[in-house]
């Protein structure tokens, strides 16, 4: 007997049109795999879709795909995820369920003394029994793990499944999603599986009175950072688990997705016009036909502003050469010339102070009057004058003269002067 586990699909995250058809074609493979391999149920533990509710054209992708593997006589087992989390059962989730193509996992009781208690499902078929808790909000499932009742769980006899959808702090991984991690003993021990949503890599790790706790990662992208991963190598899939009254083995099942190339500038101590010309020089050296291309400029400026970079010029030449999508991915440029401030202070107007008392600092500027403490007060009468909306009943052709004029006034310059 064998089961398919798979997690964090994050259906309906991708906005460009060809990652979207990467989106459904690797969906599609691991269904038709656990089709063609027979297997007896399928376990989804979280973050199937991106949002709980997402647009049409997803949902009745996922309503055919679904109705497929439900053709084919293998039930799918579920839990929220943090993204597909819904506190009144509105989501899709729910739909499907509702028309028998899933069955939801979690069926909590919550008890007077503040306990909450599980039963397990009983598949069918194999007689193996399935429980689990859901996912909520980052942050917000702790406290169910603290107050569940593990002992009755625990005191449960057979081949047991656990489906749960967060970080553990005992397992080592690179793979660190945003929120809290929480230790492995608030999850019932003695149980045969840990089926892991959540992480987006594949991980597989045991412990005394925890045997195969399971990630099987995302098996195309949730999250930009997953598409860089898949380019530098990381393999995506699914897990097929074989058992009998024991697990027998726990295998992760590759699915390719699609071809990549990595374009990686080091603008360190260097000028914008020597990263531009890197840039063009490394895109001549590679073929972006039909691949995803990732390019990562990271580093501190000598001199210019990082939008100084051209990175347009790049993603219209690797387009047109065509590739599937350009990430760029910016976030690691800095300047020496033009740096980022931190926002601190008490209150609006210190907190307005000190980021203009930073920023005039690192400018250069020959009139006096613009630097220091004239600088920071001229600054701030110029945004309090630009926040000013239209006064009642006032056209948008009178609106806007008014403010230039105003603003003008302010910086000292005749009208008739900046015409």
């Amino acid at each position: 007997m064998k089961f398919a586990h798979l997690s964090d699909v994050h259906l309906g995250f991708q906005k460009h049109e060809s990652l979207q058809k990467i989106e459904r074609q690797v969906f599609e493979k691991i269904l038709d795999e656990c089709i063609s391999r027979k297997v007896d149920f399928v376990l989804i533990p979280g973050d199937l879709f991106h949002v709980n509710i997402p647009e049409m054209r997803v949902q009745k992708f996922a309503f055919a795909k679904f109705r497929a593997v439900h053709d084919a006589g293998i039930p799918i087992y579920v839990v929220y995820g943090s993204h597909d989390f819904s506190p009144v059962s509105n989501s899709v989730i729910d739909l499907l369920s509702e028309v028998g193509y899933i069955t939801k996992v979690t069926i909590p009781t919550s008890h007077e003394d503040g306990q909450i208690s599980l039963k397990c499902l009983i598949d069918p078929k194999t007689g193996v029994k399935i429980t689990g808790l859901s996912g909520l909000k980052v942050g917000k499932d702790r406290e169910w793990y603290e107050k569940l009742d593990r002992d009755s769980l625990e005191a449960e006899q057979g081949l047991k499944i656990f489906l749960f959808h967060g970080g553990i702090s005992d397992m080592k991984t690179d793979s660190g999603m945003d929120g809290d991690q929480m230790p492995l003993s608030l999850l019932p021990q003695g149980f045969s599986y840990y089926a892991g949503g959540h992480m987006h890599k594949f991980n597989h790790q045991s412990f005394d009175g925890y045997s195969n706790v399971v990630y099987p990662g995302t098996p195309f992208a949730g999250y930009h950072a997953d598409l860089e991963d898949n380019a530098n190598g990381q393999k995506r899939g699914f897990v097929l688990v074989e058992f009998e009254d024991i697990i027998k083995s726990v295998d992760f099942v590759e699915i390719e997705n699609t071809e990549y190339e990595v374009i990686e500038v080091d603008a360190n101590n260097r000028k914008a016009e020597s990263v531009n010309q890197e840039l063009l020089d490394k895109t001549r050296d590679i073929d972006p036909t039909d691949k995803v291309i990732i390019v990562k400029i990271a580093g501190e400026l000598t001199t210019g502003k990082t939008a100084d970079v051209d990175v347009s010029a790049i993603r219209d030449k690797l387009n047109d050469a065509g590739s599937l999508v350009v990430n760029i991915s910016k976030n690691q440029l800095r300047s020496k010339e033009y740096s980022i401030t931190e926002a601190k202070g008490d209150n609006k107007d210190e907190i307005e102070t000190n980021v203009f008392a930073e920023n005039i600092g690192q400018l250069r500027f020959e009139q006096q009057e613009l630097l220091g403490e004239q600088g920071v007060k001229l600054a701030k009468k110029l945004l309090q004058e630009l926040g000013q909306g239209q006064l009642v009943n006032e056209k948008k052709n009178e609106y806007i003269p008014r403010v230039r004029d105003s603003v003008l006034a302010i910086l000292g310059v005749n009208k008739d002067d900046s015409q």
